[in-house]
């Protein structure tokens, strides 16, 4: 039986861009609906792991508000919680809709009072209601990478856990 190399070729690009969007740790999604103005949040469970790289010490996040332009704003925060103690970053907004920039981006170091770096966070995105309120989706890209003490990139898995 004689393959293609044309077949053989196609499926290695597939695998290769599967591998790419794994290792670079983005996630795009959409806010709210195009008949709504209303405040619209997607969460993310983002675990952080030792895959061999080392122990991871803290998560780096931040969001691009990607066309079309619209006046909401789109921001990333994340935080950690065991039992009531909650951990949080400032919110980060993107600044300028519809270009190729990320937001600066925050950091979260958890202490041990909630864990340290190992273990699950929340990756938080918003849509903000703007004033007149602006009907329409918002479309983002967050970028995040666990990290150890010395920013080297450890197991990141995450999985959504609500979508508006």
């Amino acid at each position: 039986m004689k393959i293609s190399h044309t077949l053989i070729s196609a499926t290695f690009l597939v695998a290769l861009g599967y591998s790419d969007m794994a290792s670079a740790h983005n996630q795009s999604g959409t806010l709210g609906s195009a008949a709504s103005g209303a405040v619209a949040t997607d969460i993310y469970s983002v675990d952080c792991s030792d895959d061999g790289s080392g122990a991871p010490a803290k998560l780096f996040a931040q969001v691009k508000d990607a066309a079309p332009v619209l006046a909401p704003t789109v921001s990333i925060q994340l935080t950690k919680t065991l039992g009531v103690k909650t951990e949080s970053t400032a919110i980060d907004t993107d600044s300028k809709d519809g270009d190729a920039l990320y937001s600066t981006g925050v950091t979260l170091t958890p202490t041990v009072a909630v864990g340290g770096g190992l273990g699950s966070y929340k990756l938080i995105v918003t849509k903000s209601q703007s004033a007149p309120i602006v009907k329409g989706i918002e479309i983002y890209d967050a970028q995040f990478h666990c990290q150890t003490a010395t920013g080297a990139h450890t197991g990141t898995n995450w999985v959504m856990k609500q979508n508006q």
